[in-house]
C-alpha cells in the first residue's frame, strides 16, 4: 500500500483514503465487487494525477479498509451521503470527480445533490 494512506472520521465512520499531490481537488470513486478498494482501482493513476491535482481516493463505507458499521443499510443513498460527508470533512468546496463503474453512478448522484 502507498504511504499516503490515511484515516479520517466521517460522521462517526472511520474512513480510509489515499491523498496525494497539490492543486485542484480530484475525488476518485472506486467501483464495486469482491475485495475492491480505492487502491486496487486507482493505484496506477494516482501518481500521474498527483502531478497536477490534489487527489483523494477513499474507500466507500462498506468497502476496503473503511469501517463497516453493523447498523448501516448499504445502497446508493448511503454511499452518496458518505462521499458528500467525506468531501465536507476534508474541507473541499469543489472537487472534480472520476468514477469507475458504480463510482461513476455515485459521482452523478453527488453532483446532483451537492451541485459541485
Amino acid at each position: 500500500m502507498m504511504d499516503n494512506a490515511k484515516y479520517i472520521d466521517v460522521n462517526g465512520i472511520s474512513t480510509h483514503y489515499h491523498e496525494s499531490g497539490k492543486g485542484e481537488a480530484v475525488l476518485l470513486i472506486h467501483g464495486s465487487g469482491p475485495g475492491v478498494t480505492a487502491w486496487a482501482n486507482w493505484r496506477l493513476i494516482i501518481p500521474r494525477l498527483s502531478e497536477n491535482f490534489h487527489v483523494y481516493a477513499p474507500d466507500i463505507v462498506g468497502f476496503g479498509y473503511t469501517e463497516r458499521p453493523e447498523s448501516i443499510e448499504y445502497g446508493v443513498e448511503t454511499w452518496t451521503n458518505h462521499l458528500i460527508s467525506f468531501i465536507e470533512t476534508i474541507g473541499e468546496r469543489r472537487v472534480h470527480m472520476i468514477g469507475n463503474s458504480l463510482g461513476g453512478a455515485l459521482a452523478l448522484q453527488i453532483a446532483n445533490k451537492r451541485r459541485i
